[in-house]
């Protein structure tokens, strides 16, 4: 066993990297540049991680704090000892043991983040739900849950509702004093916790309240589908085996003595299958395969089945078959890979000094590759922002980063979110300059991302410095009173293909709201898979198209349509009031004959006076 333990965690470990341009590696530094900075989540920061978010990082700059060390090698030491244990004292057959742990060097060796995400509902099921666990079994159980749960706020959620299906378990038992025990237990921990990583008490409803509606959002405004219909077939597969397996639980002779443990492992399935293909392209499916085979071995054994098969392990071929499908040679290079990372890692935790110094060589190339924009001589020690994403370029020059709440514009996912970012800059917390670029992810109109912020921006703030690829904005000494006039056109009802032309204004911009509301087969298309995509095309001054992907939730808040911002130029001519490209008309199109999803569409126009806007004489 201990060695098992010893394998795994050297599996988990995870090499840093230093700092580089892009999405991930932003919002990661950002989360190093929190908790350096004692950054308060809830109040300054607004995001699905939470304070100990940065342990999960795989990209530091300036170094790598101790702290990291330490989880990196003693947490996850600890975390693979857990795991094992767990295991040990549950899987009754060496068979469903070596299985389930066969499955976590698989998920290991893909991403640690997979083993992490697993563990919160595999001691639910295992320490916290069972009548039978030993006292320490649900102490350790509910120690590490009330620390991941402040590691991710989906971690959290996935806690939660274990201890809510705790509370009536016990009280239908008549065991109040266990019960306060395991709640107190848990609220004491969650708080000790957050007090440790700096955190102020009263920033937790915020916390709550706003990692909540970015998880919510999440689901809309995020999901893709772009796997082939082979790979959705497979993943359906495993996932009618795990119903299957589900119902013959129903049929049991022990339901009685399993119905919370039952209800926790339908839950915890929906969050694995939510978890794998809500975001259904490479980067996650890749996540769900070995997530569900680690999860599909440990199933039979959480209900103490007899037989040392189930109808259940032919999920597991499925996920082999998912992951070939996937990329044949990653089952393949697997052993060698493996056998290289077991020879190469402990190298690198018994000489830190060496890695040290990796660590620096690799962080001055990539400072090589990337040069810097040379904010510094301009912004000085004032704060700073950024928009949309790219923190790097900041972060690096050593800047007064300070961000907005929701700190990367497309992560605000809802009208609730948009508003708490255009709160941030309309009062005087609001940064100095801003290091601005008119970008977004996943094919989407650039102008959703933030589109209150957007607007708002040219009157508070002027350019400062205009390069090829990013502006660089100065708060302007006069700041406006109140909100943007809005001068709204009536609320109509519209359908997809139908074109719209844009109201005539006099030289101003014009911004869109559109609901969608979805039908009742769109909802239950939502909650159990995805939602549908919808896209936005407009036809220019030109009769040219340009199409980008639509997120409802954002477009319910409001964006602009005129003018026509999609590119950095489209935005430099709009924050100097300069002639840009107009908007004739727009409409709504369905992704992959989705029109179905969709109820009734509403829009309404609405004129902004205070942004000036005069079309291109080439138009």
């Amino acid at each position: 066993m201990a060695t098992l333990t010893v394998l795994l965690a050297l599996l988990l470990f995870q090499f840093p990297s230093p700092g580089k341009p892009g999405l991930d590696p932003s919002w990661e530094m950002v989360l190093v540049y929190a908790h350096r900075h004692a950054l308060q989540f809830g109040r300054d920061i607004a995001f699905t991680y939470g304070p100990y978010g940065f342990l999960t990082s795989r990209f530091y700059y300036d170094g790598v704090p101790l702290v990291k060390i330490l989880w990196e090698s003693t947490g996850k030491l600890v975390l693979a000892a857990t795991l094992v244990a767990m295991a040990a004292s549950n899987f009754s057959s060496w068979f469903r043991f070596g299985l389930f742990y066969l499955g976590l060097i698989l998920a290991a060796k893909i991403s640690s983040d997979i083993v992490i995400f697993l563990c919160t509902p595999l001691l639910a099921l295992c320490w916290l739900l069972p009548p039978k666990s030993k006292s320490w079994q649900v102490a350790v159980a509910l120690t590490w849950m009330a620390f991941l749960a402040q590691v991710r706020f989906n971690y959290f959620i996935q806690a939660l509702v274990a201890i809510g299906l705790v509370i009536p378990s016990l009280l239908l038992e008549r065991k109040s004093k266990k019960l306060l025990v395991i709640v107190s237990s848990f609220t004491a921990g969650f708080v000790f916790l957050w007090l440790v990583a700096g955190q102020a008490i009263n920033d937790l409803p915020a916390y709550f309240r706003s990692s909540w509606e970015i998880s919510n959002g999440y689901l809309a405004a995020m999901a893709v589908n772009r796997v082939p219909i082979t790979t959705w077939g497979i993943a359906a597969g495993i996932c009618l085996l795990v119903v299957a397996f589900i119902l013959s639980r129903l049929r049991s002779q022990n339901l009685r003595a399993e119905k919370w443990i039952l209800l926790y492992f339908c839950c915890a399935w929906y969050f694995i299958w939510k978890y794998g293909v809500t975001r259904a392209d490479t980067g996650h499916i890749v996540l769900f395969f070995p997530t569900a085979f680690v999860f599909c071995a440990a199933a039979p054994g959480l209900f103490k089945r007899r037989h040392w098969w189930s109808f259940l392990d032919a999920s597991l071929i499925l996920s082999l078959a998912g992951l070939w499908l996937f990329n044949s040679g990653f089952l393949r290079h697997t052993p060698l890979e493996l056998a290289q990372r077991l020879h190469a890692v402990p190298g690198e935790l018994f000489r830190p000094k060496r890695q040290a110094q990796r660590f620096a060589a690799a962080e001055a190339a990539m400072e090589k590759a990337h040069p810097s924009k040379n904010l510094g001589a301009i912004v000085g020690g004032e704060t700073i922002d950024v928009i949309n994403f790219d923190q790097y370029f900041v972060l690096r020059e050593h800047l007064n980063y300070w961000p907005r709440p929701v700190f990367q514009s497309y992560s605000a996912y809802t009208p609730a979110l948009l508003k708490q970012n255009l709160r941030f800059y309309q009062s005087s917390s609001a940064p100095q300059f801003v290091f601005a670029r008119l970008q977004s992810v996943d094919w989407r109109f650039p102008a959703q991302d933030d589109s209150l912020l957007l607007e708002e921006l040219p009157r508070r703030y002027s350019i400062t410095k205009e390069a090829n690829d990013f502006l660089l904005l100065h708060r302007k000494p006069v700041q406006p009173t109140g909100g943007l006039l809005r001068e709204k056109f009536p609320m109509r009802h519209v359908s997809f293909g139908q074109e719209i032309e844009l109201p005539e204004t006099v030289n101003c911009a014009v911004e869109l709201r559109a609901i969608f509301r979805p039908s009742i087969y769109g909802a239950a298309r939502a909650f159990l898979v995805q939602p549908a995509e919808v896209s936005l095309v407009l036809t220019d001054g030109k009769q040219g198209q340009h199409t980008g992907r639509l997120i409802p939730e954002m477009a319910a808040a409001g964006f602009l349509v005129q003018p026509l911002l999609e590119s950095d130029k489209d935005f430099a001519d709009f924050m100097a009031a300069r002639p840009g490209r107009s908007v004739r008309s727009i409409r709504f199109e369905p992704v992959s004959a989705t029109g179905n999803c969709w109820s009734q569409i509403s829009i309404q126009f609405s004129k902004l006076p205070e942004l000036p806007f005069g079309p291109a004489t080439a138009d």
